[in-house]
């Protein structure tokens, strides 16, 4: 009976997290829909950062949304790999909104911006603070290939950091700014400002935890895969609208980036196929 009552109270504590999310998808839906029909609101943007905006409107609208509006809703029902792939989407849109707030230049959508922002956030602390005391390791059975995600993870992370550090560090080292910066007519790089300061730490953290078999480690991991999946989605969209917008040919590192991508799910099934039946079936009572 105290199982049946845990159940029954579950679904109820989860709607306050889909009621949040209906609420930033409607938000991030009609801002993507303005910025891809209405380029004018990006009048101040470069070249290149017009075709990065109008590429994330895409993703965000086409993409983004739809994720996170299904896996709130199956997360409401109980289902843990719907949870899985909501944190990993709503830490996604955290970084996509800080930078539209600190690096678009600013328009009349600023204010829903900071409120996607700032919705975004609040979701993920809720769902932290609710799941604060879960065994996350639980959730799925002894078959998770930890070692081999937890490397992967790793490998992912590092590439990352020695490609920022490429441009970055050099910069640093001769006291100049790295041209990219100069060509986006920025003050500095947002991406590499979230990738050192938090993602790419985290990244690191997340795969040394799934390794070592922390039951945190087993939430943050494929977290962490999300995300990576979505970047890449990201960097797909944005990179066929600048192929559009300047008449460059980034046909084969669009095919590579897809091929990338299609790697991640892979892995990404990898560790969500072993979700516990059992914990599924006794949620479903």
């Amino acid at each position: 009976m105290k199982e049946l009552n845990n159940i029954s109270v579950k679904p109820k504590e989860n709607k306050t997290l889909l009621y949040l999310t209906i609420l930033i998808v409607i938000l991030t839906a009609t801002c993507s829909s303005i910025g891809i029909w209405h380029e004018q609101l990006y009048s101040k943007e470069t070249v290149g950062s017009l075709a990065q905006c109008i590429g994330q409107d895409i993703s965000n609208l086409f993409f983004i949304s739809p994720i996170l509006l299904a896996s709130a809703f199956y997360a409401s029902k109980g289902n843990k790999i719907a949870k899985i792939i909501w944190i990993g989407t709503i830490i996604t849109n955290v970084y996509t909104y800080s930078i539209y707030c600190f690096a678009v230049h600013f328009n009349f959508l600023f204010h829903l911006y900071c409120s996607i922002l700032g919705l975004s956030i609040f979701s993920a602390l809720i769902f932290f603070v609710k799941y604060i005391n879960e065994d996350f390791k639980n959730w799925f059975t002894e078959k998770v290939p930890t070692k081999t995600i937890g490397l992967f993870l790793f490998i992912t992370a590092s590439m990352f950091s020695v490609l920022w550090l490429s441009t970055s560090l050099p910069a640093v080292l001769t006291n100049t700014v790295p041209e990219g910066i100069i060509k986006d007519n920025l003050f500095t790089s947002p991406v590499q400002v979230l990738d050192f300061s938090f993602y790419l730490p985290l990244m690191f953290i997340s795969s040394v935890m799934v390794i070592k078999k922390k039951t945190l480690g087993y939430l943050l991991a494929p977290m962490m895969i999300v995300l990576i999946i979505l970047t890449y989605i990201n960097i797909i969209c944005l990179m066929i609208v600048t192929m559009q917008k300047t008449l460059s040919n980034d046909i084969p590192i669009i095919i590579d980036l897809c091929i990338v991508t299609f790697i991640c799910i892979c892995f990404l099934y990898l560790f969500l196929k072993n979700i516990s039946e059992s914990s599924q079936n006794a949620k479903r009572l």
